[in-house]
């Protein structure tokens, strides 16, 4: 297809740019906007490239991994000291990525197979990993002193990952206008918020004229512009056709003129374009081409799809491309395309993108036939279960526990049930809300029953039995039955290490070292619970969350803050950005009385995860503590937007208008904090205090005495002394200006 330009168009582009991080160009698909957009950005002084936003094609984060690979060989040769300070989330995000400036070893979760990995990543870990990413790429233009426009073509078929890292890095970007972007959406469904829109109208006869054979006369040439309405994909399309002898384009539609071209194509010659198609991953710009491919017979695309897929997953797992789902994704056969697609969903939940899986495995997880295919050993088994796994963790109970049932009942003798029993305990025990301890006791007993009977012989028997018993040692510990908690742990610990060793299912060993900690630490056992979690740091030394928890642990220990200092320090070190170490720290430097290091925690909470409300409420406080009300005021709104319905937020909401002279406000969210807790001792103590100030004594005193009812400070009881007297003086002046009023004659 020759370049075309749409002159119309071309300033209002280049001055969208100017103005706004984010473009998007809304055109028709085949309008080949590419050569327009390079004019209208010719006199920039950006770096400029042209990626296509197909994740499917291209991975998980698209052709926006290229501009990656290029940041990090430059990095890599230039500024190493950039790869290590983002190695936590590079080699998380990308775990076939190889580095010296790697300088830390990868946790249990990260090295251990797939029989033996039994922690997912939450939900938020992709933030995480896309905030370090940013960052990353960020300091690299910096280094470089670049500014980068980056435009995407196909921007609606972008992932979630892609798109959230687009969004990362104009937030990130702190007005340095480092990366413009320009997304090419041809399917009018694209949204980015503060983003800039342009519509891409069609060409004028003139502008498409260059795609048109010279030597057709004048009027064929307007037969088939108006045919294809200026859109060049169609206006080729139909010229070949032309040039190859139908007649009838203009008579009937551009896709039936094409249709019929088709059908002039012997079988080798439709096959070799069909082949040439699917081995460009789909992605000619040629109607004739996705016309073809559209109507050959389904099972011959299967077939060259399948050994495309074969190819394209050897080379991910070689480390020599990315991720390419395009040709597991385009089989028709449902059941075949599952099995495809077990190993790369294996890939991208491994990784915690969790979002990307589920934007097509969704719809297979509602497919009656397919929750039910296989042979319930199968891998494509293995993936329905996993999803089920993710689900119920996302708090998805409603969702994965009729698959669950369902396959229980489906295939009682797969090597998956105890995995299945497992995950219905624990779906009931910890992520449904309220728990339902009774029901997940039940699952988990027989579980345990599921496994002496049909697992015996199991030369992972071992192994398989004590991790349905930490599911029942968790259940225990939620019924406070905690010393049958805490042999269950131990008794799983001995028996793993005599059948196996401390090399083999390390991951669980630890597990279970930490379970144990965590009950010791639910009963005050300190001492106790410390050395268990130095433990199972012990055994995975650089598995961050286990420092964090240490951290925690040693903050509840008076004397031992700088150790516990140390541990969140650690915690950050071994994490990709970890919010939850920074929030935790700032609590304790917050504490300690160190305002500065406190708020520095958690702006960076806040740069992490920018809607995290603990944050601006713990923000708030300490403002309020150096008397700054006003920029307190603004933190506990920020918070407030978040989680309204905290009753602490709420009272803390009316100090701070109280302390900003705002009565008619501090009351009406002192109101709202008892409508959330009617027990609320400070904010019936401050609501008394906001209404004796307005003059409203009576239901000042009412509030006071409810505080002093309730009790934890004695500063209440002075409170409503302070009333009562004052209601007292207030009674005796009223009597004493009544008898003087009597005592004068009539």
């Amino acid at each position: 297809m020759v370049d075309l330009i749409q002159q119309r168009v071309v300033s209002a582009i280049s001055a969208s740019v100017e103005l706004s991080a984010i473009t998007i160009l809304k055109a028709e698909a085949g309008m080949a906007p590419l050569p327009t957009i390079k004019s209208a950005l010719a006199r920039s002084n950006s770096n400029f490239s042209i990626t296509d936003g197909d994740w499917r094609t291209g991975g998980y984060l698209a052709e926006l991994q290229a501009f990656i690979d290029a940041e990090l060989r430059w990095a890599k040769e230039n500024r190493p000291k950039l790869v290590e300070a983002a190695q936590q989330s590079l080699k998380r995000l990308f775990p076939l990525l190889v580095s010296d400036a790697f300088t830390v070893p990868k946790d249990l979760t990260n090295t251990s197979s797939k029989e033996e990995r039994t922690r997912f990543y939450h939900h938020e870990y992709q933030n995480k990993l896309l905030v370090g990413l940013a960052e990353f790429l960020i300091n690299c233009a910096r280094q470089l002193n670049e500014r980068h426009i980056i435009v995407i073509d196909r921007a609606a078929a972008l992932s979630g990952s892609a798109k959230n890292l687009i969004k990362l890095l104009v937030r990130l970007d702190d007005d340095a206008r480092l990366f413009r972007f320009v997304l090419i959406d041809y399917e009018q469904r694209l949204y980015f918020p503060d983003a800039s829109e342009v519509h891409f109208g069609r060409y004028s006869s003139q502008e498409l004229a260059p795609s048109f054979d010279p030597d057709l006369p004048a009027e064929k040439h307007r037969q088939i512009y108006e045919a294809s309405g200026g859109n060049p994909l169609i206006a080729e399309a139909l010229s070949k056709c032309t040039a190859a002898g139908l007649p009838v384009v203009g008579y009937l539609d551009p896709t039936a003129t094409v249709d019929l071209y088709l059908a002039s194509l012997n079988t080798g010659e439709r096959h070799s374009l069909l082949k040439s198609y699917i081995e460009s991953d789909c992605t000619t710009p040629d109607l004739i081409a996705q016309r073809n491919y559209a109507t050959f017979e389904p099972a011959t695309a299967d077939h060259l799809h399948e050994q495309m897929h074969d190819a394209c997953l050897e080379r991910y797992l070689a480390g020599k491309a990315p991720l390419v789902m395009l040709h597991a994704l385009s089989v028709r056969d449902k059941y075949k395309r599952l099995e495809l697609l077990a190993e790369p969903s294996q890939i991208l939940q491994s990784i915690g993108l969790y979002d990307l899986w589920f934007g097509y495995f969704g719809e297979i997880f509602a497919d009656p036939a397919l929750r039910t295919y296989g042979s319930g050993d199968a891998s494509v088994n293995a993936a329905f279960i996993n999803a089920a796994f993710v689900l119920y963790s996302l708090g998805c109970g409603r969702v994965s526990v009729p698959y669950l049932d369902e396959f229980y009942k489906t295939f009682p003798k797969s090597r998956y049930t105890p995995t299945v029993l497992y995950a219905q305990s624990m779906t009931y025990g910890r992520y449904q809300q309220p728990v339902n301890l009774t029901l997940a006791e039940e699952y988990a007993l027989r579980n345990l029953e599921t496994i002496e009977r049909d697992f015996r012989g199991h030369d992972k028997y071992d192994y398989i039995k004590v991790f349905a018993e930490n599911a029942y040692a968790y259940i225990k510990a939620k019924q406070q039955k905690y010393d049958e908690a805490l042999a269950l742990c131990a008794e799983g610990l001995g028996k793993m290490l005599k059948a196996y060793g401390d090399e083999r299912f390390k991951l669980h060993q630890s597990i279970l070292i930490y379970n144990t900690s965590q009950v010791y630490e639910l009963i005050d056992e300190l001492p106790r619970a410390e050395k268990q979690l130095r433990e199972a740091i012990a055994y995975d030394p650089y598995y961050g969350e286990y420092h964090n928890d240490l951290g925690n642990l040693l903050s509840k220990v008076a004397g031992r803050e700088a150790e516990a200092l140390e541990a969140y320090a650690r915690a950050i070190e071994l994490c990709p950005p970890y919010y939850e170490a920074h929030l935790n720290r700032a609590a304790l430097r917050s504490r300690m009385g160190d305002a500065v290091g406190a708020l520095a925690d958690l702006d960076r909470t806040l740069v992490i995860k920018p809607n995290e409300w603990r944050a601006h409420f713990e923000k708030g406080n300490i403002l309020m503590r150096q008397d700054r009300p006003k920029a307190a005021l603004e933190s506990y709104l920020a918070a407030a937007e978040i989680s309204p319905k905290n009753p602490d937020l709420q009272s803390n909401l009316g100090l701070a208008y109280s302390e900003l002279g705002k009565a008619h406000e501090s009351i009406a969210h002192y109101v709202r904090a008892l409508e959330l807790n009617p027990r609320h001792a400070l904010t019936h103590n401050n609501l008394a205090i906001e209404y004796f100030n307005e003059g409203r004594p009576d239901i000042s005193l009412n509030h006071a005495t409810v505080a002093v009812e309730i009790g934890g400070d004695p500063d209440y009881l002075l409170t409503r002394e302070h009333i009562e007297k004052s209601l007292q003086a207030d009674l005796a002046t009223r009597r004493d200006r009544a008898s003087a009023s009597s005592a004068k004659p009539m």
